[in-house]
């Protein structure tokens, strides 16, 4: 493995921590005075969200003559926006659901696109990733709605 995969995939798992920390937290009880567990998730989580889809809106420009630029262009714009909306919503159960159809929808869109020539490991690591993010949010979800 080169040293630049180490490093993307370093980053990648250690970016659960912050979602596991947090529904860990909202799941015991601890709580911080400065620190509101379940606002914690939600803001950290949109702004993952924003950023994997600012990683497609680069790859989308780096294939400006594909067919699909246009159309991934417009959909990584719209993770953005979805994720500004479960900021600003006052409903985190709505918000958590929100986040977590982003993180489906944006894995199936970077499998999907065979023209964006991501490497495997890359996809694999993505799909766990992914599913590690969906099953934080459904335990964020299950502790908002039916109180863990």
């Amino acid at each position: 493995m080169e040293r630049n995969e180490r490093i993307w995939q370093g980053l990648g798992y250690a970016g659960l921590l912050p979602f596991i920390i947090a529904t860990t937290m909202a799941w015991t009880g601890l709580q911080l005075t400065w620190l509101n567990a379940e606002f914690a998730f939600i803001s950290y989580s949109a702004v993952i969200l924003s950023f994997i889809s600012g990683t497609l809106w680069g790859r989308a420009i780096a294939l400006s003559t594909s067919s699909t630029t246009g159309r991934l262009l417009i959909q990584s714009n719209l993770f953005s926006i979805l994720s500004w909306l479960a900021l600003l919503l006052n409903q985190q159960a709505a918000s958590l659901v929100l986040l977590l159809l982003g993180y489906l929808w944006l894995f199936v869109i970077e499998k999907k696109a065979q023209e964006l020539c991501l490497n495997q490991d890359y996809i694999s690591m993505r799909l766990r990733l992914t599913l590690v993010a969906v099953t934080m949010h459904l335990l964020m979800l299950i502790h908002q709605l039916f109180g863990g």
